[in-house]
Parts: structure tokens; C-alpha cells; sequence
């Protein structure tokens, strides 16, 4: 019997469809040959400190920096039971091998690893690696399974990942924490990101805006511009006057006119970051929302690849499928003539499959994101808004890389009047080559520098008087705050200004991040409470920009993250050392923490979160310190949902307290929180009977002791 493990239900369901698995079972389906079974996320997760000293329940400056001898786990309680069934399943006597199906990925792998090795498992383990979830992938997947020992790499640099993770947030967020007796948030890569986001503030903020002008000689036909040394900007008012009032009613002479054909390159195909962006531009979606929609296009609509890539080419053995695709979309969308008419015309010129399309050595886990043969049945699936969208940017971007390069002809004139020289730009499409396809697919978007044609026969030597001559007052601008799209744009390049596509690829090993948790950083960003969004932009608060002050500077260095990321890479490959990439990240927290503890505590003021301002508090956390909070059902540590995460909480129905006729109400909780007691009156055969509820808890249990009084 083979035990495969997928991380979602819906994924092994779509599974068992293709293996004919058909009986259900509590926790997994079963068949004669498979059994099928999912782990629901992180089963298993690193320990907090306090499972491995119950001193570390108390947040101590002293205690830091705190380097476990050898990591621990814990099984996530909320998970705990498919943790249990999955345990028990890779142990169960019948399993002879084991698949591993989850997100063919760093996460994935990891995801599976920790599961596999906490459960005590040594059995064979295979690999099902695909990219699309259709059946026909999914078959073809299991006929061409892997050993997963060859993914044992990927797994270690997930490790790392993840335990590089805990040693920075772990230390770095106590040290703040107490140092400032305030929750603080800190983080590997979110910190740099929120570094980014604080910078471009201050240069909004300190920007003083400054006037200048130019000088336009209006020619009817075409604008011309007055310059010197290719610059057009006069600082001085009076200049920029002379000049127009010496050029005004006098003719000027054509000195130079050159036409050039030029072309503007196709875009590459779509990575998620890239995704991302123009779902951003486009639509004003979130990274999140992005990345929502094109998993569901993924796992639930099988009509897209695999989102979480980091590859923008496809491989050779792809290249004869692309004109089926291309038929697929044709017959998907029938009802539209745009896409007929973009097919039609790709097909009809030829397909240009070149190297900006298919590139073996620059896919590495997943090809870039495409349609798969599935968008032949789009026509019968009613979409959410969001997802066709997304589907809309995917299909029109995997027509306009197969078209031709955008050739037009640039006209650049030079025209001189009263020895003032002025010059002009203009450009006639002459070829619309991928962007025709673009603006059929999803609407012309004019860009703010277009250039427009210049219809006229001139030539050099020709004599014109401009109509007008004017100064045009203008003042220079703030730099724009970051969007969803220009902050993944930063990520992606750690910070460097890089505009040009080629070269942003080339940077992308020392971004902040992946592609598949830049979304997640921007959410934690937000909900922390370090920035918020306005319209597009995103701004920082007051308590984001004070942490931005507080911390230590390596702490929100984009580049050192970035150079982290590539050492990750690197472990992935083969090409570095996971214990060394480790023992880095442990000097690197080690200064941390020792120059906080020595430097002075800077004067900060962190505004109160309008949340828990609201909120009664009843009591404080006796694990990490927080507030206790109530709920319809328990009693809660703030840290439930935030970082580091806790986990402590007293159920209002418990079953050791129901026994004994008590309901927990907030004045019991709150005197059990503040002094480990509480005293009760309960009703014992209609008689009344005071007792002491004694509580005490370890780190991760809580336990209740009896007493009768009197």
C-alpha cells in the first residue's frame, strides 16, 4: 500500500478522482493501491522557547540571545488530530512507501519533511513534482515520480529558512519587546521591507518642491522643446522669458532630422511577482488578492500553472505544446473575437518561440505561469470577477510573448531659431507587433512620456515660425509612495532602483523574500499595524516609522536579507552549507542583541492600536506576558494570532470545571490570572459549597487542583 500526502483536502480529492480512491474515510480516502491523506498547512512547527525552559516564559532581556543546542517541534494544537491520523498512517503496517504530493515547492517540502521525521518515519519516499493540477498532469505526474531525496536539499534550505526565521523574530522581538515594554514585531525580511516603506516616507515628507521652467515653441504639427546640452530645465523665470521673447515672430530652421526604425521588446511571461504587479496596476488587487486568484486558477479551476514561481521562461520539451495552447484559448474564448483575432494572428506570422520564451537553464522548480490545456473548457466556468481577470492578464500575456518585437519609426528634429536651439520627438507605429495584443486583450494603457507622431513632410534646411512660443511653469515632484506593485518591484531588487527587466531578473536570488511570501510580509506589515494602505499606496504608521527608529541597523538592511535569500539558494543547490548559513545568522543575532542591550533606550512614543484600546483587559498572559482577552468561548492571549504566537487561553466550557459545577466567568479568570486561585461556591446535592480553584500551567498545558474550604 502507498501512502500519499497532500497539503490540502482539495488537493488529495482531485487526486483520488485521478487514482479512482473512492472510499472516505476520518482524515484521508482509501483505495486498493493508495491511500490518500493531507496535512492541512504546518502540522508541525518549531517550539517556542518555553518548551524548551519554562524560564523563557518570562520575557527577560538576560536571557537573550537564546540558541537552541538542537531545534524542537510541536504539533500544531489547532491541527493536532490530522497530525495524529497522517502519524499514524506513515507508521501503519500496510504502508510500504510513501508519495509526498505536497506544493511542489520550498514550503511544500518542507511542510511534508517535518511531518515525515517527527513522526518517526524511515520508509521510502517518493515525489510527485507538477505544475499544473489538470488530470492529465496529475496522471502524467505519478507515471514520472521522483525519489524525494533528490529534493532533500530544497528541504534543508526550507529548514534553514524557517529556523533563521526563529532566530531572529524570537530574539529580536523580546529584545524590543522589553526594552520598550511595548509588543513589538520584528522580523528577518519584514523589518527590511518596513525599512523601505519608512524611507520613501521620510523623502516624501523632507521633499521641498522647487520650480523651473521650460520653453515650448508650438509648430501646429509638433511641440519643440528649448535645451542646452540635452537639458530642457531653467531654474531662473527671467531667463526662460528672454529666451521666449527672443524666439517669439521669428522663423527657425530645421538643423537636424533623423527618422530611425526602433522596436520595443516583448514582455517576458509571467513569474508571480510579475503577476502581482499588474494585477496591482491593473485592477488595484493586492498581492494577496493576486495571489488568491491565481491559486485558485492553480488547484481549484486547473486553467493556470503553478503560481509560486520564480521563473519567467518555459522549458524545450514545452515548445511543441505552445501552438495547442494557443488553439485551447481560441476555442475556450469562441464567444470573443479579440482573442480569435490574437490567436489568428500569432498562428498565421509564425510562433516566436526564441530564447526570451524558452530557456532551460533559467527554469529551475516551476516553468513561468501559463494556461493549461483546460482553457478549452473556460467558456463553460462562471469565474469570480477576480480570478477572470487574472486569467485575462495570464492568456493575453501568453499570446504577446509569442508575437513579434513593436517596430515603429522615431523622428527626432532639431530646429533652431535666433541661435536657440530646440528639439522634438516623434514616433509612428509602423509594426504593432505584442502590443497590439496587449491593447485588444486588456485596454490601452497610455503611458505618461508617450511620444505621439510627427505627420508632417519636413526636411533639413526647411524654414518654420512656430505659432507660439510660451514658458511653461513647472516644479519638480515628491517621489511617489510605494504601491503594491513598486514595493514587490523593491523586493524583488532588495531596494535597488532597477527599471530594466533583464536585469531585474538577474537580481532576483538577493530580493527580500520569494515570490511566494512577499504577499504574506505585506499583510503581516498591515496587520501589526506598521502600515496601512491609502487608495493604492502604502503608507507607514507612527508606531512603523518609531520601530524603523529604534532598531538596529542591520535589522532593516534590504541588502543582507537579500544576500540571506541567495545563501538559501545556494543551500537549494547544492552550492553552500546550511550549518554555515546557520552559524551566520546566529553571529549576526548574537551582535543584535548584545548592542541592544548596552545601547540606551531611544525616546519613542508607539500609539495604542485602536483594537485593544477598546477591549476590556482581564488579565495578563502567564506565558509571555500579554493581555488576556475574552471571547464567546474562552479567555485569550493577545498573541494568539500574532507573532511570536501564543497559544494560552482558558475555555469558559471546560470539562474539568464542568464536572465540578463551574462555569468560568471573567471575575473567576481574572483571579485565577492574577493569583493563580480562585475561590467558588458551587452547589453539591442542593447544598452550597465554597471551594478553592487552584491553576497552574507549564508552558503548554493548563491545569486545574480542588480544594474544599472549611
Amino acid at each position: 500500500m502507498k501512502l500519499i500526502v497532500t497539503e490540502k483536502p482539495s488537493v488529495a480529492k482531485d487526486i483520488a478522482g485521478v487514482l479512482n480512491i473512492k472510499q472516505s474515510r476520518d482524515g484521508y480516502i482509501q483505495g486498493e493501491e493508495y491511500i490518500i491523506t493531507w496535512c492541512v498547512g504546518h502540522l508541525i512547527q518549531l517550539s517556542y522557547p518555553e518548551e524548551y525552559d519554562s524560564r523563557y516564559k518570562a520575557w527577560n532581556i538576560n536571557d537573550l540571545p537564546i540558541f537552541p543546542k538542537q531545534f524542537k517541534y510541536s504539533v500544531n494544537e489547532s491541527t493536532k488530530k490530522q497530525y495524529e491520523i497522517v502519524k499514524s498512517l506513515m507508521n501503519r503496517d500496510d504502508v510500504d512507501e510513501l508519495i509526498c504530493a505536497t506544493d511542489a515547492g520550498r514550503e511544500g517540502q518542507l511542510i511534508f519533511g517535518y511531518v515525515y521525521v517527527n513522526a518517526g518515519c524511515t520508509k521510502p519516499v517518493k515525489r510527485l513534482w507538477i505544475s499544473s493540477m489538470t488530470d492529465e498532469a496529475i496522471a502524467e505526474g505519478f507515471n514520472n515520480l521522483k525519489d524525494n531525496k533528490e529534493y532533500f536539499p530544497l528541504y534543508q534550505s526550507a529548514r534553514a529558512r524557517s529556523e533563521a526565521d526563529w532566530l531572529v523574530g524570537i530574539n529580536a522581538t523580546r529584545l524590543f519587546t522589553v526594552k520598550y515594554n511595548r509588543m513589538l514585531t520584528i522580523g528577518r525580511v519584514q523589518t527590511p521591507t518596513l525599512s523601505l516603506i519608512v524611507a520613501r516616507q521620510k523623502e516624501i515628507d523632507n521633499f521641498v518642491s522647487q520650480p523651473f521652467y521650460e520653453v515650448a515653441a508650438d509648430c501646429e504639427m509638433f511641440t519643440a522643446t528649448w535645451f542646452n546640452k540635452k537639458v530642457t530645465r531653467i531654474d531662473d523665470l527671467e531667463k526662460a522669458e528672454a529666451i521666449a521673447e527672443r524666439c517669439r515672430g521669428k522663423e527657425g530652421t530645421i538643423t537636424k532630422l533623423n527618422t530611425k526604425r526602433a522596436t520595443t521588446e516583448r514582455p517576458l511571461l509571467y513569474d508571480l511577482t510579475e503577476l502581482q504587479r499588474d494585477g496591482n496596476k491593473r485592477y488595484g488587487y493586492s498581492a494577496e488578492q493576486t495571489l488568491d486568484a491565481a491559486q485558485n486558477l492553480y488547484e481549484k479551476y486547473k486553467l493556470a500553472t503553478y503560481p509560486r514561481t520564480d521563473s519567467r521562461y518555459l522549458t524545450k520539451d514545452m515548445k511543441p505544446k505552445l501552438a495547442v495552447l494557443l488553439q485551447n484559448i481560441k476555442d475556450g474564448w469562441k464567444d470573443s473575437e479579440d482573442a480569435k483575432y490574437c490567436v489568428d494572428k500569432i498562428i498565421k506570422q509564425k510562433i516566436n518561440a526564441d530564447k526570451r520564451v524558452i530557456d532551460d537553464s533559467k527554469v529551475t522548480d516551476h516553468h513561468a505561469i501559463i494556461v493549461t490545456p483546460n482553457i478549452r473548457n473556460v467558456y463553460n466556468i462562471k469565474l469570480p470577477e477576480r480570478e477572470a481577470n487574472i486569467l485575462r492578464l495570464i492568456v493575453a500575456r501568453f499570446i504577446a510573448v509569442l508575437d513579434r518585437k513593436q517596430e515603429y519609426d522615431q523622428t527626432d528634429i532639431e530646429l533652431n531659431i535666433d541661435k536657440e536651439k530646440f528639439k522634438a520627438r516623434g514616433k509612428k507605429i509602423v509594426i504593432p507587433g505584442w502590443k497590439e495584443v496587449e491593447d485588444i486583450m486588456l485596454g490601452k494603457v497610455k503611458e505618461e512620456s508617450e511620444d505621439g507622431e510627427i505627420n508632417i513632410n519636413l526636411m533639413e534646411g526647411d524654414k518654420i515660425t512656430p505659432k507660439e512660443i510660451k514658458v511653461l511653469t513647472k516644479k519638480t515632484s515628491p517621489p511617489k509612495p510605494y504601491t503594491e506593485a513598486t514595493l514587490l518591484t523593491a523586493m524583488e531588487t532588495a531596494g535597488k532602483q532597477i527599471e530594466d527587466e533583464k536585469l531585474r531578473e538577474e537580481m532576483k536570488s538577493i530580493g527580500l523574500g520569494t515570490p511566494a511570501t512577499r504577499a504574506g510580509i505585506i499583510e503581516k506589515l498591515i496587520s501589526v499595524g506598521y502600515i496601512k494602505r491609502n487608495k493604492k499606496n502604502l503608507i507607514p504608521t507612527q508606531n512603523g516609522i518609531q520601530l524603523i527608529e529604534i532598531v538596529h541597523d542591520k535589522l532593516k538592511k534590504p541588502d543582507l536579507t537579500g544576500e540571506w535569500e541567495s545563501e538559501l539558494g545556494k543551500i537549494a543547490k547544492k552550492e553552500s552549507s546550511s550549518k554555515d548559513f546557520i552559524v551566520d545568522i546566529k553571529k549576526y543575532v548574537a551582535e543584535i542583541i548584545n548592542e541592544g542591550k548596552i545601547s540606551s533606550t531611544k525616546n519613542v512614543s508607539f500609539e495604542q492600536t485602536g483594537k485593544k484600546s477598546k477591549r476590556e483587559i482581564i488579565g495578563t498572559c502567564p506565558r509571555c506576558g500579554r493581555e488576556i482577552f475574552e471571547s464567546k468561548k474562552s479567555f485569550f492571549c493577545a498573541g494568539y494570532r500574532n507573532f511570536p504566537s501564543c497559544r494560552f487561553s482558558l475555555w469558559k466550557e471546560d470539562k474539568l470545571l464542568s464536572e465540578r459545577g463551574v462555569t468560568l466567568t471573567k471575575e473567576i479568570a481574572a483571579s485565577l490570572l492574577k493569583n493563580k486561585q480562585a475561590e467558588v461556591t458551587i452547589k453539591i446535592n442542593e447544598k452550597e459549597q465554597n471551594i478553592t480553584i487552584g491553576m497552574k500551567d507549564n508552558g503548554y498545558k493548563t491545569e486545574y487542583v480542588f480544594a474544599e474550604k472549611g
